[in-house]
């Protein structure tokens, strides 16, 4: 039978292979084997500290927020109880040193716990409990007699109590309210920087003065993010790349190849980052020259020591890193075809991999076209439409305890009826189901929808009607402060395709993973008509060639009647319409890269012959085109495509559909507008309760009411 040290070391093996549970239960069978609580305390202090930590990593990788919530409580109630056991030490310098593992576990604790939450004023309180722990670890660590040990550990405890200010800052929407972290984090980064003065070992002071001028730089460049104030953001950013700069400079000290060549590219992109930010707000031609000269030096700098680094997860992390930085640059320097090709770039490596064919090379241009980055979107606002019910629900207000993650739904029944199949019809490649009965699709389209269209009469009228009354919904308002859009990864929605087409790829999400989904623009496919005029759509598609009109007839002959009106079309009478964002220069770029990628497409699926891969590579943007009837919809999409069993999935009962849930939005959204008629349906809601409710669970999102003209309902 194995003793209690046996089992612990056994735990550590698991806990090491990430086998939380099993690990757990060793440990519990290590605690029952403690014959004497009074004397074994090292042995109890290995148990309580390794069942914190298992319960701790359970709860990070946590999707369910709830099930998380209690993870978080369980690895907070051993490491309070390893922390009552150091007190039980009898040397004094072990059981401070104990006393400052056991703070710092509660302290990182409470930190991931207020990270995780979606409840601002939960999160508040969890953040104040990390740093209460921070200070007391900072304290205790001044009682150790150790000099340089001693400085090592205040210099951590410090920059760990800094760290604590600035996550919290990260996560503070009131401006004020972030301000003031952000400045007690710099503080205590600054005392950081200042004990590093009293270390002997000078590699160790290089090491650990890179991390304080690090986290300053960092500190001070989200601060300027957040910052309105258009010269106060300047000086902040003025601060960072002197900080960086400093980071920079002692990189060069550093004896270890690979550390130096890693911190300097931590540096050399940070300093890209700055000047990025300060060409979008710099209101001077010649000053963003100079900055946009500034950010290409750094970022090639750091583009160039890339190969040298030995690590390759490593060096792809940064690669991805340095390329955004770079494809950034182009479209501020209005390069557009560096960045269209930087953009299609990346949507082929991380879709097909290997060399595209000649339908790939198109859907990657049209992929490329309609993905939305951050940088494209800018400050324009997007709008979600829903119900009042449904509102509360996302929101965790109107007797909903706990908020619910927004959904993504299921094309089968959107209000669209020819769902994905607008791009079909003007491939010619529609389902004629001709048969008596047809087999059910593998995979389907999960998307959530949002429009450009903020408080919107013809939206209202038409979206989140409670008891049939127009303009009784709710729209939600994100991306107000340009912050709700994030870097995305392109194969997110994607990846079970990729694995059906032989790519190596997980199904299964890593956590919170969906809310880095890429955001799409919808195209609206118009047949031309005596009522749509040519400024109607931006796009009208060419002629075909005379293969074409072959391989037309042949099919004709061959279908006879059943062949739907695509066929006796000639395809010029079709129309792409696709409204401006962001540049008018880069609108107008992409709708040529469009057009020729539609007439290839056009040309490539009905004059060869088309295999079922190139079929496939269709799925991958058919949902991202809707009939020109639903123009004014000016739709925006969140997709993701899925394997009908997919273990993500899930059944509402209430509504019965399937779905896959996408984010918590409470702190997504900036703005909640009531409808009109908000208060005149047949559930007796009132618009001041709802502001109440908001202020008490989401204080940060703005209420507001619509006062589009509207006919109340009929009694």
């Amino acid at each position: 039978m194995m003793d209690v040290n046996d089992l612990i070391s056994a735990a550590v093996q698991l806990f090491n292979e990430k086998k939380y549970a099993e690990a757990i239960e060793i440990l519990h069978q290590a605690w029952d084997g403690i014959t004497d609580k009074n004397t074994q305390i090292p042995e109890q202090i290995k148990i309580q500290n390794r069942l914190g930590g298992c319960y701790l990593e359970q709860a990070i990788n946590a999707k369910d927020t709830d099930k998380a919530d209690g993870l978080f409580e369980q690895a907070v109630w051993h490491f309070q109880e390893l922390l009552q056991l150091t007190k039980q030490l009898e040397d004094e310098q072990n059981k401070i040193e104990e006393q400052i593992i056991a703070q710092f576990r509660l302290s990182f604790c409470y930190l991931k716990h207020a990270q995780k939450t979606k409840d601002t004023d939960k999160a508040d309180k969890l953040f104040g409990h990390a740093v209460e722990y921070s200070r007391k670890r900072l304290e205790l660590t001044k009682q150790l007699k150790d000099g340089q040990d001693k400085i090592h550990k205040q210099i951590v405890a410090q920059f760990r109590l800094g760290s604590c200010y600035f996550e919290q800052a990260k996560k503070t929407k009131d401006t004020n309210k972030a301000d003031k972290r952000f400045g007690q984090a710099v503080e205590d980064f600054k005392k950081e920087l200042e004990l590093t003065e009293q270390l002997e070992d000078k590699q160790a002071k290089i090491q650990y003065q890179i991390l304080a001028q690090y986290e300053l730089g960092t500190c001070y460049l989200e601060q300027a993010q957040k910052t309105k104030d258009t010269d106060k953001a300047n000086k902040l950013f003025e601060k960072a790349v002197e900080h960086l700069r400093e980071l920079l400079k002692l990189t060069k000290q550093l004896t270890d190849k690979q550390d130096r060549i890693q911190q300097q590219i931590y540096a050399q992109s940070g300093l890209g980052g700055c000047y990025i930010e300060q060409i979008k707000r710099s209101k001077s031609t010649s000053e963003a020259e100079i900055f946009v000269k500034q950010a290409s030096e750094n970022f090639l700098a750091a583009y160039e020591q890339l190969p040298q680094l030995s690590d390759e997860k490593e060096k792809k992390v940064w690669e991805k890193i340095i390329r955004l930085g770079l494809r950034e640059i182009d479209y501020l320097n209005e390069d557009w075809n560096s960045y269209f090709e930087k953009k299609k770039q990346e949507i082929q490596e991380s879709l097909f991999k290997e060399e595209t064919s000649q339908s790939q090379d198109a859907v990657a241009t049209v992929l490329a076209v309609l993905h939305i980055t951050p940088i494209e979107l800018g400050f324009t606002p997007m709008a979600h439409y829903t119900s009042p019910h449904v509102c509360h629900i996302l929101f965790g207000i109107g007797g909903n305890e706990t908020a619910s993650p927004m959904r993504l739904g299921s094309s089968t029944y959107m209000n669209d009826p020819s769902e994905g199949k607008a791009l079909l019809d003007l491939l010619n490649q529609q389902d004629l189901e001709l048969e008596n009965k047809a087999d059910g699709a593998s995979h389907n389209a999960f998307f959530t929808c949002f429009s450009s269209r903020v408080n919107d009469l013809n939206q209202f009228r038409l979206y989140g009607k409670e008891d049939g009354v127009e303009a009784s919904g709710c729209c939600l308002v994100f991306n107000k402060n340009g912050d709700w859009l994030r870097e995305a990864d392109v194969s997110v929605p994607f990846r079970s395709l990729s694995e059906m087409s032989g790519q190596n790829s997980d199904d299964l999400p890593k956590v919170n993973e969906y809310e880095k989904l890429p955001l799409y623009q919808v195209a609206y496919v118009a047949y031309k008509d005596e009522y749509i005029a040519e400024k109607k759509c931006g796009i009208w598609l060419s002629a075909p060639n005379k293969a074409f009109n072959l391989h037309q007839n042949l099919a004709q002959e061959k279908l006879g009647s059943s062949i739907r009106f695509i066929l006796d079309a000639n395809i010029s009478r079709f129309g792409i319409r696709l409204k401006p964002v962001g540049n008018e220069d880069w609108h107008q770029f992409r709708l040529g890269k469009l057009k020729e990628a539609l007439e290839e497409l056009i040309r490539f699926f009905n004059t060869s012959t088309v295999s079922d891969d190139d079929k496939e590579a269709l799925e991958y943007i058919r949902y991202l085109f809707k009939d020109f009837a639903f123009r004014d919809e000016e739709e925006f999409r969140l997709l993701v495509i899925k394997p009908i069993d997919s273990e993500e999935i899930e059944h509402c009962e209430t509504t019965q559909s399937v779905y896959i849930p996408y984010a918590d939005i409470r702190n997504l959204a900036d703005e909640v507008i009531l409808g009109t008629n908000y208060e005149k349906t047949g559930n007796q809601r009132k618009a001041e309760v709802f502001r109440y409710q908001m202020k008490q669970k989401c204080p940060d999102v703005k209420v507001s009411r619509s006062t589009l003209p509207i006919n109340p309902p009929n009694k």
